[in-house]
């Protein structure tokens, strides 16, 4: 724990691999309560797509609308992202998780794009 209050405090990102068992959602809870930051959670199996790492669309009042998934919330709140079972994912989702996680960036389907906020800066 005080190495992920380390790490946070120096502004790194961290990749942790535990054993599949709840010692690591506890040591995540833990570590966001420390820091007070909220987290999201995603369990992913081999039947995870690229499309759960990003949006899904529902009907709500006769319309289309996008909901986000937990990674696209997390990047927009600056939330803590959890994910069970990477070692599971299948070879195509891993470029675009990737992305994500590495660039911080991620095209939307609802027509937004997802980019580091310095990149965004350096732009203007």
């Amino acid at each position: 724990l005080r190495w992920m209050i380390q790490k946070d405090l120096l502004g790194q990102d961290m990749f942790l691999l535990v054993d599949p068992d709840h010692f690591g959602r506890r040591l995540c809870a833990a570590f966001c309560e420390v820091i007070g930051r909220g987290w999201q959670y995603l369990l992913l199996s081999q039947d995870s797509t690229e499309a759960d790492l990003k949006q899904r669309r529902e009907i709500s009042n006769n319309s289309v609308v996008f909901v986000d998934a937990p990674p696209v919330i997390a990047a927009l709140h600056g939330h803590v992202l959890v994910l069970d079972g990477v070692h599971r994912v299948e070879r195509n989702v891993l470029p675009s998780l990737n992305n994500l996680l590495e660039n911080r960036e991620m095209p939307l389907a609802d027509g937004r794009f997802l980019m580091h906020p310095d990149r965004f800066d350096a732009l203007l």
